[in-house]
């Protein structure tokens, strides 16, 4: 490509080498024009009917296809590329608390992020301790919002504060909401009584904390760290499975009042629980 192309130059070569080419350069456009990732242009190019007009109209359109690529770069309204999407799913104030009443998604889709847990802060871009716990919608492997498909956000009219608070075309981010309260397992939980007090029996039990440290220190090859990481490992899964057997919570809704598994916290830190050949349990790395 011509270090001084113009866009109208880029696509009209485009067009002329056939559809799926020119699909493609209108998404490279709209992600250099946009600031969004590829993923998320090209589902953006996908849903525009214009776009798509235009395209399929072929070569001789590049100049109103680059005009309509520049109107949707500089559009003050979200696109649905889903690429905030992408990276995490959000984290809940007290102004969503009604996702989890009966109207919401279901409980089963959201999770607890406890205190003292250490996490990826996706805006940061670093890992970092809670000081206080998180409410979050689950992700799908790979990190994206549960709720994330290939026709963009499945709860789109019921999305939470920090998504509606998100703009990526006016730089505001949700570091901007630090002042807000956020949604605790107190508010989730609060006409459930016997919910309380087992999160906070739990919490008394195995601190988030702890599991931390000792899982960190296992990680870096502490033998006896992983013992009493393992330990810890086993008494998680054993209250688990005798609070859902005794009060009914499924494994869903354990992760929201107790928080995530043990096991599941281990391989964030690249630690899985495998049997010895004597058939005990035991902590190893993860390759």
């Amino acid at each position: 490509m011509p270090p001084t192309e113009s866009l109208t130059e880029r696509l009209a070569r485009a067009l002329a080498a056939g559809p799926s080419i020119a699909t493609q350069a209108a998404a490279a456009a709209l992600a250099g024009l946009r600031g969004c990732d590829a993923p998320g242009a090209a589902a953006v190019v996908a849903r525009d009917d214009e776009l798509c007009r235009l395209l399929a109209a072929g070569f001789g359109q590049e100049a109103a296809l680059a005009a309509r690529l520049a109107e949707l770069a500089g559009a003050a309204r979200c696109l649905g590329c889903g690429a905030c999407c992408r990276v995490s799913s959000p984290t809940l104030y007290q102004e969503d608390l009604a996702l989890l009443g009966p109207q919401g998604p279901g409980r089963e889709h959201f999770y607890t992020l406890r205190a003292g847990e250490e996490v990826h802060s996706a805006r940061l871009g670093r890992r970092q301790v809670l000081e206080q716990e998180l409410i979050k919608l689950c992700e799908a492997p790979g990190g994206a919002c549960v709720f994330l498909g290939p026709g963009g956000c499945a709860i789109y009219d019921q999305r939470p504060l920090q998504c509606r608070w998100l703009e990526c075309w006016s730089g505001r981010h949700a570091g901007q909401l630090s002042g807000r309260p956020r949604l605790t397992r107190t508010q989730a939980f609060a006409g459930d009584h016997t919910a309380r007090a087992l999160a906070a029996e739990f919490e008394r039990k195995l601190p988030a904390a702890r599991l931390a440290g000792l899982l960190a220190a296992a990680a870096g090859g502490d033998d006896q760290a992983a013992e009493e990481a393992l330990a810890v490992l086993e008494q998680d899964h054993g209250l688990r499975a005798a609070i859902g057997g005794r009060y009914g919570y499924g494994a869903a809704e354990l992760k929201l009042l107790l928080g995530r598994p043990a096991t599941a916290i281990a391989r964030a830190y690249g630690l899985a629980v495998e049997l010895d050949p004597d058939d005990r349990p035991r902590l190893r790395r993860m390759t």
